[in-house]
């Protein structure tokens, strides 16, 4: 059955069953009311700091081709829960405005629909209410609410400090460059890759444990490319920042060493740097941090990360040493206009 046949409160009524949340934090959710009403007592627990961010994906322009419905849905919430990660936060509450063609068959939108429910309940968040229009292509546009008692901005990044990354990078760009034919693999490893593009896992629990472990200066989520998001912490802090080449983890184990993937050395940086889709965090730590051990153990336990680079000061600029020298980094990636 198309959306047209089927009418707006009923595929509204078709929703809203799709989503579960906690009475005791959500008195009207969505499809109940005006507005959800949200029991702050239920949550708070001492955090301080309200967060709120918004992003839109729409089928033009986010969605490779081969995304199935689900993958569609969830990457809608993760991209705005990735943003809740990077400032040390988390998520409770998530809402979202969904524009749909008339066309659209009844069975997509179950499935996009459960892959909203199904990443916003693998974070524990709760999907309280949005909204339904026609449009002429797929659109979807949420919000998200967190709290933290420590919000780690971009702007606090000092001369000195290390710069340092959660997990691997450069999954997501391989799987663009598949999807294109520019590169072949098993697919096996095609699904390693593509999975990081279709189904990105935000790091909640890493930014929480990096914003309060009382060593970190800055951070901020990388989905639109490792390189754009050293200058936006070097902007925000009035510094420069000297990446490390050889100590970027690109590609997660599977593909690392995979013998079919004949990628030159600068090609392998090249997709750590400057392509969009790593839904990994970008910090930085204070230097003091190299002399405890026990600490730099628990974060690289903790959070899987790596020690990619140096703070420097703002009239160095943004660099990249590679083995043949330092050269200035190219500050690109994933942007709209």
């Amino acid at each position: 059955m198309k959306l047209e046949e089927l009418g707006e409160r009923a595929l509204i009524g078709r929703i809203v069953r799709s989503f579960q949340v906690d009475p005791a934090l959500v008195s009207a959710g969505a499809g109940e009311d005006d507005c959800a009403v949200i029991d702050l007592a239920s949550v708070k627990n001492g955090y301080r700091y309200l967060l709120v961010t918004t992003d839109t994906l729409q089928e033009s322009t986010h969605f490779p081709r081969g995304m199935t419905p689900f993958q569609k849905g969830w990457s809608a919430v993760a991209v705005n829960l990735s943003d809740i990660a990077a400032m040390g936060g988390y998520p409770f509450a998530f809402v979202i405005a969904l524009c749909i063609p008339a066309k659209t068959e009844a069975s997509f939108i179950d499935d996009l629909v459960a892959g909203i429910e199904a990443c916003a309940s693998t974070f524990q968040t709760a999907v309280v209410g949005g909204d339904i229009t026609r449009s002429s292509e797929l659109i979807l546009t949420g919000t998200c609410l967190g709290l933290t008692s420590k919000p780690l901005k971009r702007s606090g990044a000092r001369v000195g400090d290390v710069l340092c990354v959660t997990g691997s990078l450069g999954n997501a760009a391989l799987a663009l460059k598949l999807l294109n034919n520019e590169l072949h693999v098993s697919e096996q490893l095609a699904a390693v890759a593509k999975a990081a593009l279709f189904q990105p896992q935000p790091r909640i629990r890493e930014g929480f444990i990096i914003a309060h472990s009382g060593v970190a200066t800055s951070m901020i989520d990388i989905s639109d490319g490792l390189a754009l998001s050293i200058a936006e912490i070097a902007k925000g802090s009035g510094v420069g920042a000297e990446l490390l080449a050889d100590k970027l983890p690109v590609l997660s184990e599977e593909l690392r060493y995979d013998e079919q993937l004949t990628l030159s050395r600068r090609e392998r940086t090249e997709l750590a740097l400057y392509y969009g889709g790593d839904y990994e965090l970008l910090f930085t730590l204070d230097r003091q941090v190299l002399e405890d051990d026990v600490m730099m153990s628990k974060l690289k336990q903790d959070v899987h990360m790596t020690i990619i680079g140096t703070i420097v000061p703002p009239e160095e600029g943004i660099s990249l040493r590679t083995r043949e020298g330092k050269e200035r980094l190219e500050i690109k990636g994933y942007q709209h206009f």
